[in-house]
């Protein structure tokens, strides 16, 4: 079993129980081959939302200074190091080239490592949002019982005229994955009524998670 079918197993069940979870267009999720998937990065609960909502399993990459040291050691998860990315990207690349699934960012340049794998890959890009997956403050986890909404898009493929080794050539294809998931969770926030990444309470009103 691999990490991440670990994690799925072990943290889905915890996420249905705690959370209103709604999962819309699942059935655009590829089974089979080499698949990235890239979600703008919105609130705290969004690399589990990834990792477990999809009807595979999903490494995840995840920065190592928005993690705990429990959290760095949970299975299903690349740690990214800012100061040396290059063995996580190795890591994600090879689970990409073994067909697995590895889930990526879009938006304040992380969207570069995701135009990266998806040229030395040849991954499909499946486009994701997750809404709901915060508190008031996108470093809050979401109150109680509240809705969470996952969203997916049709998947599409990222290829360049030029060589795909060459930076410009992965910064184009970091900008044609932009594009395309911000046009998704643009879409998805119609669709869903959701204009933001705060989680709903039961009632409906967005928590105060500040007060005492």
């Amino acid at each position: 079993m691999t990490s991440g079918a670990t994690t799925r197993n072990l943290l889905a069940p915890m996420l249905h129980w705690g959370y209103r979870l709604r999962v819309h267009g699942a059935h655009h999720c590829p089974r089979r081959g080499p698949l990235l998937v890239v979600a703008p990065h919105l609130g705290f609960l969004d690399a589990t939302a990834l990792a477990t909502c999809l009807p595979r399993p999903v490494e995840v990459l995840v920065d190592a200074g928005a993690l705990s040291a429990v959290g760095a050691r949970l299975p299903g998860r690349i740690v990214v190091n800012e100061t040396d990315p290059a063995p996580a990207l190795r890591r994600a690349l090879d689970c990409l080239r073994a067909g697995g699934a590895v889930g990526a960012w879009s938006g304040g340049g992380h969207e570069r490592a995701a135009g990266y794998l998806a040229l030395r890959s040849s991954a499909l890009v499946l486009p994701a949002v997750v809404f709901g997956g915060s508190g008031r403050h996108a470093g809050d986890p979401p109150a109680w019982r509240s809705e969470v909404h996952v969203v997916v898009g049709e998947p599409f493929e990222v290829t360049v005229d030029a060589d795909p080794l060459r930076r410009s050539s992965v910064l184009q294809a970091a900008e044609w994955v932009r594009q395309r998931v911000t046009d998704h969770a643009e879409g998805a926030a119609v669709r869903t009524g959701r204009l933001d990444g705060v989680a709903l309470g039961p009632d409906g009103a967005a928590p105060d998670n500040t007060a005492s």
